[in-house]
Parts: C-alpha cells; structure tokens; sequence
C-alpha cells in the first residue's frame, strides 16, 4: 500500500492533516442544529373554508363535498379526511411519501380553486402545507407582553406570534329599546344611516393647470366622541312615512347617545386562559417551516432576559431535546472513554492504546464535518447512529494496528511493517466496511414515514464508518513507530486455550452444529412468535389533563370544574414537583376550533421538573389521582402527550366505521368502543366527535311573518344584531383602532327570544308570533375520510405491543355485528404495517448486497455462506435480549437487527481472509487453527470495543433512552453471541465446506 507506506515515512504531515480535520470537526459540531428529531418536509396539506351562518350538514353537503369530490383526483393524494362544524370545515389532505411536498400543495391549489365555481358566493378554501410547527414551539404567561411582542416577531425564525387569553376589544354600540320607543326613533333607518364607514377611492379628477388628483371619499368616524354625536333618526320619522313621502316640516334629531350605550368592552369572550390558577395572557411563538426549535426557543428566552419582564414558561419543546441531546452526548463520550480502557486491556501500551484510540475522536470530528456539508442536523437519530458506529469506529484501527505490530514482532523495518500490514488487511477491512454500510442502502430507495426518519440514523452511523475506514488507512501506518511490539501473557495462554477448545469442536462438528442449529431454531420461532410493535412512547415532562363537560355547558360552567383540578395542583405543586401549568378553557384560538373544542371541553398543560426518573413517576401517581377526582358532570382524562412524532401518527389505533346514517354510525361508534374496552391490553378507548349537540331551533312561518308586513331576510338581519351583533367598521380611540359592533340587546335568555321584536312594514311584530321554537339534536361535528361519511374510535392507550392488541381488536370486530357499517383499521398500526414491509424488503437487498460484496471479496461463491453463518447464528443473542428485556418486535429492535446483519459477518471476514493466506501454504486443519488463534485478538478487541461503547446508551434511563437502549441491548447480545459462534461454529462449516468443495 503506497499510501500506509506514504504515511509511515511522513507521520508529522500527517498528523497535521488530520489536526486540521479535527478543528474543521469542532467547527461544524458548534454550527449544527439541535433538534429532538430529524427535520424533513411532511407530506401534509390542510384546506380550510368558512361559511358563516350555516350548520354542519349544511356545510357538509354545500362545502365539504364539492371540495372533497376535487381533492380525490388530485395527482398524488394518498388519503384526506375531514372535520365538518357549523361555520367552518378543515380537510385534511396527506400525500404520498415521494412526492415533494410544495409540487403537491401547488397541484392541490389548482384542483381547489376549480371547485371554487361550486361553492356557495363569498366561501374562499385556503390551502396551506401542514408542519408540525403549527404547534408553538414555545409560550409564555406575562402581564408585560406589549414589551417584547414586537421584538419578538422581528426574530430571524420566527413565523408568527399569537396571543392567548389576550382580551379582544371592541367599540360596543348598545341601543336601548326603551329610549327608542320614548324618543320615537325608527330602529330600522339606524344601521343605514351609520354604514359607511370608510374611506373609498372614486378615481381621478383634472384641475385648469391639466394636474391630476385622486377623489377619496372619507365617511370615517373621528372618535368615539363623533360616533357618539351622530344623529341616527328624527323623532317620529319612520321609513314607511319616508317611502310615503311623510315628512314633518320641523324635524326633531336624536342622536345616537340619546338612545345608546357607546363604549369599549371585551367582545363576548368563548373561553379563557389560566395560568397556575389565574386569568392571564399567553404568548405563543411558531417557528418558520424548517427552523431550528431549540435556537428559536433560546432565541426568544434571551431576549425575554434581557428585557427585564417578570414571566412564567407554559410551553418548550426545546426542554426535552436539549436534556435528550446532553444525555446522548454523555453516552458517546463515556462510551468513548469505555471503548478506549478495552483497547488498552489488550494492548498494555499506552502510546499504542492512544494511537489506536485517537481514530475514534477523528472519525467523530471527520463526521460532523461531513454532516455540516450534508445539512444534518444533530438529533436523537443522528447522535443515535454515532453511537451505534461508536465502537466500531476503532474496529479498522484494531485490524490494521494488530498486523502491522505482527509485522514489528517479526523485526520488519518501519516502512515495510506499514506497507505490508496495512496491504494484508485492507480488503478485508473495505469489505467489512461495506457489508455493513451496504446493508442500509436500500433504505435510499424507500419513502415511507419511518423509514425516512431512520434515514438519519442510517446516514451518521455510514459516514462515521466510512470516515473509519479513512483514518485507519492514514493515521495507524503514520503511528507505526511508535508501536512498540509487547506481548500481555494472559493472552497468549487465552490464545493457547482458545486453539485447543477448537480443536476439540472441530473434532465434535456434528455435535456442535446440531447444538447451534437448535438454538437458531428456537431463536426463529420465538421471534416469529412475537407480537409486532411500533415505536416507544417518549416520556416528557409535560402532561395533558382533559376536562369535558356535558355538550350544552358554557365555557363558565366548564372553568368551575377546571378550578377544582388547579386548587389540587397548587396544593401539591411541591409534592410532584410542577414548575407550571396552564388551562385552556373552551375556544381560544382558531387552532383549537380546528380541532372540534368547544366550551364544554378544556386541558391543562402541566410542566414537571426534574429528571427522567423522577417526572415519570410522578406522571404516573399524579394520573391516578387525577383520574380519581369527583366532578359533578365532568368526565376527567389525563392524555397521552408525546413529541412531534404523534402528532403526525395517531393514537396507537384508530377503528373507522363507515356508513351515511349519521345516528347509526354514532350508535355502533359506542357499542364499539364497549366491546373493545373490555379486551386486554386495551387501556383507554374513546369516540371521537360524537354530534350530541342541542340547539335551539327558530322555525320562521312564512306565512305569518308576510302577514305580519315582515319578510325572513329582514327576521335574519334582525336578529344578527340581537344576538351576534352587527359590524360597522373601525373607529381610532385611545386604546387603538377598533372594531364598532352595533347591537340591540345584552345578555339574552331562552325566554327573551320570544320577545324580540323585529321589523315589519305595517308595525313592530314579535319573534314569536311569526315563529315556533323547539330543542332539537342536530350534528355539530361530521367527519369524512375519502369523502365516506365516517366516526373514530379512538384505542388511546394500550398495555404491551400494538400488534397483539390490534390482533384482538380485529378479531372482536369481526365477531360484531355492525349492520350497514363498514370497518378498517387506522392510526399507528398502519404505520406499523407499511414499516415492518420497509424492512422485511431492507433485509431481504441487505443479505443479497452482502453477499456480493463477499463473493467479490473473496473471489468465491460459495465462501461467502460461510460467513453468513453468523447472521443466523446471531438471532439467539436478539431472542435472548428481548426476553431480558421484554421487547416486543417494534421498529428499533427490527433497526438493530439489520445493523447486526451487516456487522457480525466482519469477525468471520477477517478470520477466513487470514486462514485463507495461510492454506497456500499450510493443510487445512493447520491452518484453520492457526488462522483463527492469530485473529482471536482483533476479533475480541473489536467486539469488546463495540459493545462496551454500547452499554452506557444501553443502561442510561434518561431522555433520549426510548429508542437508543433498545437497539443498543439488541446489538450487544446479538454481536457478543454472534462472536462466541464466529470463533467456534464458523471454522467447522468453513473446514466442512473446504473438504467437499472447491471454493
């Protein structure tokens, strides 16, 4: 090898280099991104429209259904479901996983805009691409937010900034029927005479000099001391008079102060916020698609720092990933350390033991150069692939180092020892590399959703291998003078005792392979036995507590059932640690509209402190006591709450019952969700969106109101003033411009709608003359899912695998009898099930990928099944650590088992490429022995490495710990059993093989 030669004969040069390298490596680290997980472009889409006036079904038939009938034949829909409310419908759109998310929101536009034509006058859909950043990534609670609420929003990756609780004011004109009727004043002629509030642009006009100006008409009012001043009638002037030409010669005017209430109040407020116990204000901040959470969040703490204002944090999606982030960086630098204390067990030198060592730093740093370059951000996944690669990062380093100090012990000069050491092995440390970095490669050509967020575990755990292999090529022959040939003499006798065991073995193959075809036949069955799995739950510091209330109740009655939960929570703020909490009480904000709250439902967001330990367990008693709570008419939950991850998923299942009749489908929702509850495994289920909504209904009698000289159009404008209350523009006033909101009436009961009057062309006629009255159950909520008319039951919480819950709730719907409606399956269970075909096909390329590159390697076909003796072999050390551990087959043990097939095979590799060497020269049985004795250090030393650099992640019970220990318990059994049968089991099959055929 020129270039271990090279390097051997200039090892300052070289060491300068690779220092260059390594500052370039802090560089980079200090420039990457934080974030919990890996940030890509979801697939998703919302439309959005509003009709204002018009209930649900009506909504449904005139809105949601011309829109849907179009969003089905856009190009790339996978699937889309909807949410019809009175007023308002959101749809849902998700695309498939290979297609670029802004085409396909583009292509949506288009199709919408074609169902505009279909849709009732004034409804105008709005597209926008769904992020889970519509969920702010960090709030606050302050009296002081016009402080800082400017500067705020100035923030580089801010996107928007919303308030909460803040209170909406608007310029409140009340008239007082009373003083109308006293003063004579037609109601009627009021709203005309005060509309035209604005200020309209009527085109151009010429002077003499030919000089062009711009007519503006301005019928603004000042202030609210000209609002006030302004007549709106004359006292015995009615519009039936005007039409008659009836006008009084004298005319009386009457002012709207003489017979209205003008002033600045809260609009009608429909929910509210608290923070630990109080009424506040929250600010919530989103951050712009693709920012990073945690700069944006230590952004916004800076500045809230630096402005001085007294604040209390409700909401920080950086918490988690910055204590997640810390803990796995501990692991990798303990693993380090570990990794580095077996090295020097082995090789009883410390100058050869730094040596070899240092490629773990310099491959770490070679790699957060290559993850600035690629644009990777550092997250659980990707801190999760260094770790994987940890150990192994000095596995080439091993190979090399231990044959160019054979090379020494032979008394070979320098440069030789370099050249020749490095020559002997390389291919099979190119080869070991690749096997392992090959079996990842298929996941290139996969789009699925968890396929793409291992992406980044997949691509740091290569680049650092890769990176490896680089350092091993350059750095150990540049160190070959300072290897100095010493030999520990407990492993020589190790050495000794190892060549007679197999010897032994391979005097009893017949034994040892049926002992060893028996354990991968019991290893086989057990897995194929377990249930599937998905992906862990990750354990945060925040909890949601539900509070629902019967559907009529106001967001009043709903905040004295909120009260009783937040007294608990203050009195036992100490106990369980809580460092806040907030309640959002009936409808806040658009967003929670979205979602179906009203004012009968609430949650209360509690941040625990503390570690991961200790806010789990609180978590958990503080659910039971919750849940324990009596409320009158309050049905209390505490939710399961995760990280972005579920936001996108779903509840673990999610039964969709298809049907048209709405009754029947809310019927068979509940006899539903009775069965499942029942089941094992099945902790919590629920219905979603049940309608059970009461209205009350105003039938107008056309008939009668014509009778009466009314018509409905002016019944509806009517009563918009009595009970919603009429727009006429803004007014400038010393708390800033605001909305002026004509209304006839306060606070109305069930009893004063009879009473209202309205307008008639003969004479004032009552509301309940011309109209009947009655309660009625109507649909609030209707939800579609490829344009089906559907109801959710909700599986939120189960106990053990997804899998085997599923199986049974499968099983029980079956065994139903469902009537006209239809069934399937949905939630996380259909992300398990596209996942588990990902990497069915992951395995199946991974094994065909590996054998190539071994054919190619040793020039053999049927060498290459020696070796891949060890991947069976190595199911035992899987089955064994799920039955330790109690996993079930999920995602990250499905991770670890496709990093075991590309990594076991390497010990095999080195072993056979030496005894290879020596059977030119050697008979068989010699050289087996003799091979496998020589290779019995570096194979032990590169699996020690491995899994000691493993078992920190693997015993850590921090953040971060959900999906890091799994697979690192399943590669530490799978490759230190793996490695008991590569120096037992392998020599036999490869000597059995050598004796019958010529490979």
């Amino acid at each position: 090898m020129k270039v271990a030669e090279l390097a051997s004969k200039r090892p300052v040069t070289i060491f300068m280099l690779l220092l260059v390298i390594v500052f370039l490596g802090f560089v980079s680290f200090t420039h990457l991104k934080l974030d919990l997980l890996p940030h890509f472009e979801y697939p998703f889409a919302v439309v959005v429209a509003t009709y204002m006036g018009a209930g649900a079904e009506e909504v449904e038939q005139l809105v949601t259904n011309p829109l849907e009938e179009y969003i089905a034949t856009t190009p790339g829909v996978r699937r889309f479901t909807s949410t019809t409310m009175d007023s308002f419908t959101f749809i849902f759109v998700e695309f498939e996983w290979n297609v670029n998310p802004s085409e396909a929101v583009g292509r949506l536009s288009r199709y919408v805009g074609l169902a505009k034509q279909f849709l009732p006058e004034k409804v105008n859909p709005v597209v926008v691409e769904f992020d889970p950043s519509i969920l702010p990534v960090y709030a606050f609670s302050t009296k002081d937010y016009q402080k800082v609420l400017n500067e705020i929003r100035r923030l580089p990756d801010v996107a928007s900034v919303d308030l909460m609780g803040a209170p909406s004011k608007v310029v409140r004109v009340l008239l007082d029927d009373e003083k109308i009727k006293a003063l004579d004043v037609d109601p009627s002629l009021i709203e005309t005479i005060l509309s035209g509030n604005f200020v309209y642009p009527f085109g151009q006009v010429k002077d003499e000099q030919g000089n062009v100006y711009t007519v503006s008409l301005d019928g603004k009012f000042e202030s609210i001391a000209d609002l006030k001043r302004t007549i709106v009638g004359f006292r015995g002037v009615k519009y039936q008079s005007i039409v008659r030409g009836e006008v009084p010669k004298f005319l009386v005017p009457v002012r709207l102060e003489n017979i209205a209430s003008v002033e600045i109040v809260e609009e009608n407020p429909k929910g509210e916020i608290r923070v630990n116990g109080e009424k506040g204000t929250i600010v919530a901040i989103y951050k712009r698609s693709g920012a990073n959470t945690v700069q944006v969040v230590r952004a916004v703490k800076k500045l809230l720092q630096r402005s001085g204002i007294d604040y209390v944090e409700v909401v920080n999606q950086a918490y988690y990933t910055e204590r997640a982030i810390v803990n796995l960086l501990k692991n990798l630098i303990l693993g380090f350390f570990a990794a580095t204390l077996v090295v020097y067990l082995f090789l009883n030198d410390v100058t050869s033991t730094l040596v070899t060592s240092f490629s773990i730093p310099l491959s770490l740093t070679t790699t957060f150069v290559l993850l600035y370059l690629f644009g990777i951000n550092l997250d659980t996944l990707t801190l999760g692939g260094l770790i994987m690669a940890l150990g192994m990062l000095v596995d080439n380093s091993i190979v090399v180092f231990e044959n160019i100090y054979r090379h020494r012990m032979l008394g070979e000069d320098i440069s030789t020892a370099a050249r020749e050491g490095t020559r002997e092995v390389w291919y099979a440390i190119l080869a070991s590399t690749l096997t392992t970095v090959a079996v990842f490669l298929p996941i290139v050509f996969l789009s699925g959703f968890v396929v793409r967020l291992f992406r980044y575990f997949v691509l740091s755990f290569v680049l650092a291998l890769s990176s490896s292999l680089f350092v091993a090529t350059v750095m150990i022959p540049a160190a070959t003078k300072w290897i100095k040939p010493k030999e520990r003499p407990w492993m020589r006798k190790l050495q000794e005792f190892y060549a007679s065991a197999l010897e032994k073995c391979l005097s009893r193959r017949g034994l040892v392979l049926t002992v060893s075809l028996v354990l991968v036949a019991f290893s086989a069955c057990y897995l194929a036995s377990k249930p599937l799995g998905f992906l862990p739950e990750f354990q945060t510091n925040l909890m949601v507590i539900e509070v629902r209330m019967p559907p009529q109740a106001s967001y009043e009655m709903t905040s004295q059932a909120v009260q009783e939960i937040e007294k608990y929570l203050l009195e036992n703020k100490q106990r369980f640690n809580i460092l806040s909490f907030y309640s959002d009480i009936g409808i806040t904000s658009v967003y929670s509209q979205i979602l179906g709250k009203d004012q009968n439902v609430a949650r209360i967001m509690v941040n625990l402190g503390g570690k991961r330990q200790e806010f789990s367990k609180n978590k958990e008693i503080l659910r039971r006591e919750i849940e324990a709570m009596k409320i009158p008419n309050a049905r209390v939950e505490v939710l399961q709450q995760s990280q972005q991850i579920y936001e996108v998923l779903g509840y673990p299942i999610t039964v969709v019952l298809k049907g048209e009749d709405l009754d029947e489908l809310q019927r068979r929702a509940f006899e539903v969700a009775e069965k499942l509850s029942a089941l094992k495994g099945v902790v919590r289920v629920a219905v979603r969106n049940t309608y059970e909504k009461e209205v009350l209904k105003v039938k107008i009698d056309r008939n009668k109101a014509l009778m009466s000289g009314s018509v409905p159009g002016q019944v509806f404008l009517d009563l918009q003033a009595y009970l919603l209350g009429k727009e006429l523009g803004t007014v400038k006033t010393p708390e800033g411009v605001l909305p002026i909101v004509l209304r006839r009436a306060g606070e109305l009961t069930v009893d004063d709608l009879p009473k209202l009057q309205v307008s008639s062309l003969m004479s004032v006629t009552l509301l309940g003359a011309i109209s009947r009255m009655e309660k009625k159950n109507i649909p609030s909520i209707i939800s579609h899912e490829n344009g089906e008319r559907v109801m959710y039951v909700d599986v939120q919480v189960v106990k053990g695998s997804i899998g085997e819950v599923t199986s049974r709730v499968e099983e029980t719907l079956k065994g139903m009898e469902l009537g006209s409606v239809g069934f399937e399956l949905t939630g996380q269970k259909q992300y398990m099930d596209e996942a588990l075909s990902d990497f069915v096909y992951m395995l199946v390329v991974a094994v065909l990928l590996v054998y190539m590159i071994l054919a190619a390697q040793f020039e053999s076909f049927t060498l290459p099944f020696v070796i891949f003796t060890t991947v069976p072999l190595s199911l035992f050390g899987v089955a064994l650590a799920m039955i330790v551990r109690g996993y079930s087959l999920d995602v990250p043990v499905l991770v670890a088992l496709i990093t075991l097939v590309g990594t076991v095979v390497n010990n095999a590799i080195v072993m056979l490429t030496r005894v290879e060497d020596i059977l030119r020269e050697k008979p068989l049985r010699e050289a087996v022995l003799e091979g496998a004795k020589s290779r019995l250090r570096p194979i032990l030393m590169t699996t020690l490495t491995t899994v000691i650099a493993l078992v920190p992640t693997a015993l850590t019970r921090g953040e971060g710990a959900e999906i890091e220990a799994p697979i690192s318990w399943v590669v530490i059994m799978g490759l230190l059993i793996s490695t008991f049968f590569t120096l037992f089991v392998v020599p036999i099959v490869y000597e059995l093989i050598r004796e019958r055929i010529r490979v």
